[in-house]
């Protein structure tokens, strides 16, 4: 496959110490002492009505909370309904829906990739109880406490590029809000054909019916705004988060003028991405494609709104979905827009991974395939000259310290072009170079986990950070390193920096480009990525 390819497949179907907050005379964020909840099962009480939730160890957790009506019938494609208020106490200790992808939360799975997400507990995430539908607008909360303590509060959109996943992840994260003293959000929303389907081509009536997913991320935030004092967040202190195309959807809410004083820093993971450059017309286009693929005619479109949800879902294969510009809910910018000037105010802690293609790459296989004497060959097959190759492979191994085996610096090789050249890096420096700017931090992922297939087989895969910094390790080797980084997040999280005590983190800049590298010798470099963007 070639590497553009690559990032194409990943975007569209995807898949923390002491702070200097603390003081002598009181707790010390990143030490399990938070948690404050006793009740079996806490209740609070929200906008539409009483929830009940579990409670783990003082930490209490609801799942799938509504926070928007339904989506299906009338509502398909769309703008999110507000949700209807209930009587008496709604149990909230079982997940909600997910949204329909013919696919299950990574979490559910016991086994392989499932395993490094679930920390080898995939009870405490509940995923066998999920099930698809087009009415998937419910999150998770899990709180230290339901009071007035107005704690900083991390919403997570998941990953999956615009196709698959859910907010479940969180689910796992219990660890984290206690010894961060932090409130986690996490949601749910429609993907792929629901969430990202142009029709406005057809019907004015459905004009932004190509961002209702993205939409339903803003009712969430609003929600979160709403409601989240109830559960012991400060809704002045929102930080949104995500990783691959989680990030992207990130990337989309910092430009959404809805979006605009929702949340108040941002985190994007392995998913940097320009913003509102998918035309309406380019959208229509693959519309058209859907029907033909269905057999529908253009005037008969409508028969779209009364198609069976399954019947819809099945055929989004070779359909390109994303969240459409369709200049009301996102601007268009030709090009795409790196550094939207709305989103100005917002600190970023944006990032990447050495390996990222490590997760989807056959490394069994790579390992016996890929030697010295061929690897410029594999790495020319991925559609670039002889001498591009060679040169990329020279580059690669005088700037690669670990000395690594042929088919770890082919990984590397692979998956700087996709999520580096034009990701992480480049989104830190168009900001950076932006007069009046908010700050941006870069980091970059170098440690080494276990890969899914096998102990002896490690890199720096795409997501492997992802569950560390949310506390949930398979692993006790990566440890503390999970530890560090879901520290310096939280300390983010808190206060727009994410530099703590034992980690001093210095703003990435135009004159000074700082990059945290997270490895087994944590450590600042100044644009460690230089070297390669210059072979490229």
């Amino acid at each position: 496959m070639k590497i553009a390819a690559f990032h194409a497949a990943l975007l569209f179907a995807g898949i923390m110490a002491l702070s200097s907050c603390g003081n002598a005379s009181s707790p010390q964020y990143g030490s399990p002492v938070f948690g404050t909840v006793t009740d079996e099962h806490p209740v609070a009480v929200i906008s539409s009505g009483k929830i009940s939730g579990e409670n783990r160890d003082g930490i209490a957790i609801f799942r799938g909370i509504p926070y928007g009506g339904p989506c299906d019938g009338a509502n398909r494609w769309m703008p999110p309904t507000p949700v209807q208020p209930w009587e008496g106490t709604r149990d909230c200790t079982v997940n909600g829906p997910i949204a329909m992808q013919n696919s299950q939360s990574i979490s559910a799975d016991p086994t392989g990739l499932g395993r490094f997400f679930n920390g080898g507990h995939p009870e405490l995430f509940g995923c066998e109880d999920e099930y698809e539908s087009e009415n998937c607008l419910v999150l998770d909360v899990l709180t230290p406490g339901i009071d007035k303590a107005a704690r900083p509060v991390l919403v997570y959109i998941h990953g999956g590029g615009f196709a698959t996943g859910s907010g479940s992840l969180v689910l796992g994260a219990d660890r984290l809000s206690r010894e961060e003293d932090m409130v986690i959000v996490g949601v749910n929303h429609r993907l792929n054909i629901f969430g990202y389907l142009y029709l406005g081509a057809l019907d004015p009536a459905y004009e932004t019916s190509g961002s209702v997913g993205m939409q339903d991320l803003v009712q969430a935030l609003q929600w979160v705004r709403n409601n989240i004092a109830a559960l012991g967040g400060d809704p002045s202190k929102v930080t949104i988060m995500g990783e691959s195309g989680g990030g992207s959807k990130v990337c989309n809410l910092m430009a959404m003028p809805s979006a605009k004083g929702l949340f108040r820093s941002a985190i994007i993971e392995s998913g940097a991405s320009a913003v509102g450059n998918l035309s309406k017309e380019a959208a229509a286009a693959q519309t058209e494609k859907l029907l033909e693929k269905l057999g529908i005619d253009k005037k008969d479109w409508k028969k779209l709104l009364t198609m069976d949800a399954k019947a819809v879902e099945d055929a989004k294969d070779g359909i390109q979905l994303s969240p459409v510009a369709d200049g009301k809910v996102i601007p268009f910018v030709e090009g795409g827009d790196w550094a939207p000037e709305l989103s100005s105010d917002i600190p970023v802690l944006v990032g990447a991974s050495a390996d990222e293609m490590g997760v989807f790459s056959p490394l069994e296989t790579l390992v016996k395939e890929i030697t010295w004497d061929n690897i410029e060959e594999r790495v020319a097959a991925n559609g670039m000259s002889a001498d591009k190759a060679e040169k990329l492979v020279q580059v690669y191994r005088a700037n690669n310290p670990k000395n690594d085996a042929p088919w770890h610096t082919y990984i590397k090789i692979v998956s700087t072009s996709g999520f580096l050249g034009s990701g992480a890096g480049q989104l830190a420096s168009a900001r950076a170079a932006k007069s009046g700017f908010a700050p941006v931090w870069q980091y970059f992922v170098e440690y080494d986990s276990q890969s899914v297939v096998s102990p002896d087989l490690r890199c720096a895969w795409h997501t492997a950070d992802l569950p560390l910094q949310m506390r949930v390790v398979l692993h006790p080797e990566s440890e503390p390193l999970s530890k560090m980084m879901a520290h310096a997040w939280a300390a983010f999280v808190r206060t727009g920096d994410p530099s703590t005590e034992e980690l001093p983190w210095p703003a990435f800049t135009t004159l000074n480009k700082n990059v945290m590298v997270f490895d087994d010798t944590t450590r600042i470099e100044i644009d460690p990525l230089a070297p390669y963007r210059a072979a490229w």
